[in-house]
């Protein structure tokens, strides 16, 4: 498509879409930025299939579906716990994001986890400063859609020096019982990890109902100086369902973040990282691992912006293909010219289950400094044929041979996890997933 095509389409994409829905009333500090946002869309447009950072994945063919916005109103603590997983985690609080709103705020010791409402009563300044403030998010477009209309900003506030042994799990649907049809939902987070600080959040982003879901979320993490701060983002959603999710990620100096986005269950998938190393010797570890059957489909998409010197970022992206899935990995590490002694390592390894399944991708390295160690890498392949020889030699069963050489493929993304007890569940749930046996927590 021409470039001038290109334009008027994402336009003509944004201009049919603010004109269908109109944002609900929110919050000031959300309000604030709404009139921004919409004055960006218009000028910018919204993403198109084939577009440079859309080759593969047909995010205007879902933004121009006929969605109603979803109108539930916010659960009460005992109606959230419906939606609380059947499996639980010893010393784990529970909160839950039901319909792009949140549910009764958790304040335990030394932390804040709820909605903006209370948060922005008890600090004010902090909330002012912090949300919608990273330069990324002014500059992604579904980061600004998700600014237009969500209704409700989910706040994880861990104060200077507070280390919290347990992560939070945050409960995530995309729409409530109360809501009806094709719903679309804006979820928003906001993680500030003060200096000095440690903390984990678990993430689980579920489907519940057979009706076709979508949200276009956002989450903005900032880890001031010394924290360390781990994310680990599991997706067992609808088959019919739509997710995009932006993560946007700033680090600070001594700075240290783990990412861990594991896709069990899905529909349309599509992940966008965008993670700026501000301060010396921050580090990041971000891996993903995607188990993909059926139609399925799902985009990973990362942008790492060495700005500093000393910095360190590793990525491991492990995609398992059946049927007639399909996968995409574009990586893209930036190194600033005053970001000497930067070290930033990309990997990508697919693993083809069926000759219909396809993968597609693109690792990049764009160096403007001179001391470096810096490498990208990708394979695609099948299983072994040798050591399913070897194995099936010494009695073995075919099928087993199978799970097992697929199991130890995916090994090294789930070891990263150190939550135990999560590592081990994933590990179980998804050879139940390729056994054909039940593996939902919902």
């Amino acid at each position: 498509m021409k470039k001038s095509k290109r334009k008027e389409a994402q336009l003509a994409l944004a201009q049919h879409f603010l004109s269908q829905y109109q944002p609900a009333p929110t919050h000031p500090l959300l309000e604030r930025d709404r009139a921004a946002a919409r004055e960006y869309l218009q000028e910018r447009g919204l993403p198109i299939y084939r577009e440079e950072d859309y080759q593969y994945f047909k995010v205007d063919e879902w933004l121009s579906k006929e969605w109603q916005l979803s109108s539930a109103p916010r659960l009460t603590e005992a109606e959230a716990k419906a939606y609380a997983c059947r499996l639980t985690y010893p010393d784990v609080v529970q909160a839950y994001l039901i319909g792009g709103k949140v549910a009764p705020s958790v304040e335990g010791q030394g932390y804040f986890a709820g909605s903006i409402t209370e948060f922005a009563r008890k600090y004010p300044e902090v909330a002012e400063r912090y949300y919608n403030q990273m330069p990324s998010t002014k500059e992604a477009r579904l980061t600004q859609l998700n600014s237009l209309y969500n209704e409700d900003l989910f706040v994880y506030y861990i104060p200077e020096g507070v280390h919290l042994p347990s992560p939070l799990h945050l409960i995530h649907y995309p729409s409530s019982s109360k809501d009806q049809g094709q719903t679309l939902t804006f979820p928003r987070i906001l993680v500030i990890a003060e200096a000095e600080s440690e903390a984990t959040l678990l993430f689980c982003d579920h489907g519940k109902h057979e009706e076709a879901t979508g949200y276009i979320g956002a989450i903005e993490i900032y880890v001031d100086r010394g924290a360390k701060f781990s994310y680990f983002n599991i997706e067992e959603s609808s088959t019919h369902s739509l997710r995009v999710m932006e993560t946007h990620i700033q680090q600070a100096e001594d700075s240290t973040v783990i990412v861990d986005n594991v896709t069990v269950q899905n529909g349309a998938t599509r992940n966008n990282f965008f993670c700026d190393l501000i301060g010396e010797r921050a580090s990041i570890d971000l891996d993903g691992l995607g188990v993909l059957d059926d139609a399925k489909r799902l985009d990973n998409w990362c942008f790492i912006r060495h700005s500093s010197p000393n910095c360190h970022s590793d990525q491991l992206f492990k995609y398992t293909m059946n049927d007639t899935s399909i996968g995409s990995f574009c990586g893209r590490i930036y190194v600033a010219p005053d970001a000497q002694k930067t070290e930033a390592y990309q990997n990508n390894r697919n693993l083809l289950l069926s000759e219909q399944a396809k993968m597609f991708s693109k690792p990049q390295l764009e160096i403007y400094a001179d001391d470096v160690k810096c490498s990208h890498g990708m394979t695609t392949g099948e299983l072994n044929e040798q050591a399913i020889f070897y194995m099936r030699q010494r009695g073995i069963p075919l099928m087993e041979a199978k799970l097992m050489l697929t199991a130890a493929f995916m090994s090294d993304v789930l070891e990263k996890i150190s939550y135990l007890p999560l590592r081990e569940r994933l590990i179980n749930t998804i050879d139940k997933r390729y056994r054909g046996l039940p593996a939902s927590c919902q």
